[in-house]
């Protein structure tokens, strides 16, 4: 069940609700003091791998002279 984070404009509190993904997530929902003027705050999400997941390789370092655009910078010289 996905967790939705509201402010409250009257406390400047800031809390989590978790909602079923298919219920009513624009509504507002009353903060833990009890004032129902809040709203839906956007957040980003930070995603991690944990400690079972494969590491990904470095990517490769950049042929000498190498200018980094589409090609290593073949094109660019």
């Amino acid at each position: 069940m996905p967790a939705y984070e509201y402010r409250c404009r009257v406390c400047d509190a800031s809390f989590e609700v978790r909602r079923g993904i298919n219920s009513d997530t624009t509504a507002p929902a009353p903060c833990p003091a009890g004032h129902a003027e809040t709203s839906r705050i956007f957040s980003a999400v930070a995603v991690s791998r944990g400690a079972s997941a494969p590491a990904m390789a470095a990517a490769p370092a950049p042929a000498a002279g190498g200018g980094g655009s589409c090609c290593g910078g073949g094109c660019c010289a």
